[in-house]
């Protein structure tokens, strides 16, 4: 047997058994792609309505008088960025890397949620804010204790704005990072009311928003992280299908490849046979 012959053997057996690896990921991320959907779906039809209630109550004058409707004076903003924990997800957390480098300025302080992003961040010259590095499996308790800390240290007017950075998600091809404003809120200007006429509610708005504000924070924050999830998976399964794809190919290319140097090594010795037996 030619030489070439055990080295191209032995690279199609490992090529079938990294497709393997890479079918069996697909099929993982395909069916948590499924789960999450079905929870982000829910999530946002509950958020909807929560916001629903929250802009009924930003429709009357005197809820502009509280701080949590208007920016601080300082020149800082703070951003939670929303990565993966695990790896091959494609373009995923670099699209994300990208979005904060061309729109979050570097003086601003960043909390990474995710241990991909974390090892990114820590050889860049972003300032982060530690304590919140959980990664998206943050329960209840975890989500709380983020948005009570955001709201204490808005409150305490340490930053200008707190705004979350997390990867969108369109459809099954495509997803997007966005940034979106947690605070200041900001009060319905398209329909402002007097409270005489606004909506009525006990003991006032004012207390209702005051209320309803860390329990706002914290659906806002719990959806970003659903959708970053749905995202990460639907890059996944993608990242998996082209992977076991080119395997496929690969294994055709070099199958070929090795179906012609054993035709020519046939070929070779039963040359050698009829010319050793016509001596």
């Amino acid at each position: 047997m030619p030489k070439g012959l055990p080295v191209l053997k032995h690279r199609i057996s490992s090529i079938k058994a990294t497709k393997k690896v890479t079918k069996a990921m697909e099929m993982i991320a395909t069916t948590r792609l499924k789960t999450w959907k079905d929870i982000m779906t829910q999530t946002r039809l509950y958020t909807d309505a929560l916001f629903s209630i929250v802009r009924q109550q930003l429709a009357t004058k005197d809820i502009k008088e509280l701080a949590l409707f208007n920016e601080n004076d300082v020149p800082i903003n703070l951003h939670i960025v929303i990565t993966s924990t695990l790896g091959l997800c494609g373009s995923y957390n670099y699209n994300i890397y990208q979005f904060v480098e061309n729109n979050i300025p570097p003086d601003d302080e960043i909390i990474i949620v995710g241990e991909k992003g974390m090892k990114y961040y820590r050889h860049t010259n972003r300032k982060m804010r530690l304590g919140h590095v959980q990664l998206l499996k943050m329960d209840d308790a975890d989500i709380r204790h983020l948005g009570k800390f955001l709201l204490e240290h808005f409150l305490a007017k340490e930053y200008r704005t707190v705004n979350i950075v997390y990867t969108k998600f369109i459809n099954s091809l495509q997803s997007e990072p966005k940034s979106i404003c947690l605070l200041p809120l900001t009060p319905n200007e398209g329909n402002q009311l007097d409270n005489s006429y606004g909506p009525l509610v006990e003991p006032s708005p004012v207390e209702v928003i005051e209320a309803l504000v860390p329990f706002y924070l914290n659906n806002v924050i719990f959806a970003s992280l659903t959708e970053a999830v749905v995202s990460e998976q639907s890059s996944r399964r993608s990242a998996m299908e082209k992977a076991s794809d080119n395997a496929d190919d690969l294994i055709d290319e070099l199958q070929l490849e090795f179906n012609k140097m054993r035709q020519a090594a046939i070929t070779q010795e039963i040359a050698e046979i009829i010319g050793g037996s016509s001596q």
